[in-house]
């Protein structure tokens, strides 16, 4: 590369399921790849089975770049209506999306006027950053989980901002002491519940409220550390990103877990958006913007993380945006649930002390209760049993909501711990437990 002034690169997975070729044509230069697969056209009448699938015998049909050799189209784009000729709007539409655009654009300057007052009243701001989270009250009990953990560990949770999607899990995160702003108009019509598997219709919708949060906060020229509720801290990880002698990472715009998948929408990258650092630029303020945009195609595809890969990968084309994703191999600072379920050497390494881990986030976990079961058995569950399932108001008293009243009457000092499952990782040895992959035919410890 010595004798080149420019130089393009482009990410090609080798080993291909089907045969695959790829073509330079000398033209006017493009940085993106148009995709082309033997295969039928897709129309209502082969829209399940196996008939969308690759076959020889078809003609090369250019198709979107994230259809799957099997016929799965793992980026179709959203409809316009739900039913085209009454002009019914439904969910998952554009001019659904429009709706809620419309009430983002119309209270957007009223929004960040209160939360810089927040902001400036609560002290949350610290060295240009905030920690920020969302919930809804299905969530509530993994949120206080994580205020719990940290505050038996010595942390300060004073830079975290939770953005609540309903007025319960409000009054929650002012019960555990943290800053917390209900953005009624956009959020408050999201739904309360818990996801009961990743993907579902409330897990869907709570995607839009990942992104208002971080767009916010990066609008008023504030750094971001988002997290998902479902982590716990072994060391602040606010003094990783903030290291100045750390030299290599001080160039990125944006940090990411790895997620663990090979999925073909999370490529290129396989950025997990339940962790992640972004500073606040030009170029991530605009990256949060798209997102936004993104809104109709957040819902389609039941996946902000996906749509925030490809968005990743567009603009670090177009714009230069410097994107970082820890390997989740060669870095072991911020474990995740791949980790988890199939890296048990990293989990004997953290379990053991010997691990640099800042966190534990437990992603690639079907649902809350099992995140709340596997945090047991690791010993970093620090809920008690009492404040699981009630609201501040039933523990408090509604008149009697107070700024870190729950601490004392919720806080564990000492970790909550119960074996469950002999066959995921657990702070001591779980013989007796069953096993929850029973087919697998494994243990954690030997």
């Amino acid at each position: 590369m010595e004798r080149c002034d420019s130089l393009n690169v482009i990410f090609m997975k080798l080993g291909s399921p089907v045969p695959e070729c790829s073509i330079l044509i000398g033209n006017f230069e493009s940085y993106h790849i148009n995709r082309w697969l033997r295969m039928p056209e897709f129309d209502r009448f082969n829209a399940k089975g196996n008939k969308r699938q690759v076959n020889h015998t078809f003609p090369l049909r250019h198709t979107g770049r994230i259809v799957l050799p099997k016929g799965i189209d793992e980026f179709d784009g959203p409809d316009m209506w739900k039913h085209y000729q009454s002009r019914e709007k439904g969910q998952i539409t554009v001019t659904a999306h429009f709706g809620a655009l419309r009430v983002f654009l119309e209270n957007v300057d009223s929004v960040l006027k209160d939360l810089k007052k927040l902001l400036e009243q609560r002290n949350v701001v610290r060295n240009n950053t905030v920690v920020v989270m969302t919930v809804n009250a299905g969530q509530s009990e993994l949120l206080s989980n994580f205020v719990c953990a940290a505050r038996s560990k010595g942390f300060d949770t004073g830079n975290v901002l939770v953005f609540p999607t309903d007025r319960e899990s409000h009054s929650m995160a002012q019960g555990l002491g943290i800053a917390s702003y209900f953005d009624a108009k956009s959020l408050g019509s999201l739904p309360s519940g818990e996801a009961k598997v990743y993907g579902d219709p409330i897990f869907a919708s709570m995607m839009y409220a990942k992104v208002l949060c971080v767009l916010y906060v990066s609008l008023l020229g504030h750094d971001v550390l988002f997290q998902d509720v479902d982590i716990v801290w072994y060391k602040d990880p606010l003094t990783y990103f903030h290291d100045k002698s750390n030299k290599a990472i001080q160039n990125f715009d944006i940090m990411f877990q790895h997620d663990g998948s090979s999925q073909p929408r999370y490529n290129p990258y396989s950025a997990n958006s339940g962790f992640y650092y972004v500073r606040a630029n030009k170029k991530t303020q605009y990256l949060f913007t798209s997102l936004l945009y993104h809104g109709a195609v957040i819902r389609k595809s039941k996946s902000h993380q996906q749509v925030l890969v490809q968005l990743l990968n567009e603009h670090s084309s177009l714009f230069g945006l410097k994107v970082k994703v820890f390997d989740k191999f060669e870095t072991d600072e911020f474990p995740g649930g791949f980790h988890f379920h199939q890296d048990w050497d990293t989990m004997h390494a953290i379990i053991n002390g010997e691990s640099n881990a800042y966190i534990l986030h437990m992603s690639w976990t079907e649902n809350k209760v099992n995140k709340l079961l596997f945090f047991r058995q690791m010993g970093e569950w620090y809920l008690e049993g009492k404040c699981i399932g009630s609201d501040a108001s039933k523990l408090l008293g509604r008149d009697a909501i107070s700024d870190g009243g729950l601490l004392d009457k919720c806080c564990s000092k000492e970790p909550i711990f119960s074996c469950h499952f002999k066959d995921k990782p657990s702070k001591r040895p779980c013989p007796d437990s069953p096993r929850i992959d029973p087919q697998k035919g494994r243990s954690f410890w030997k």
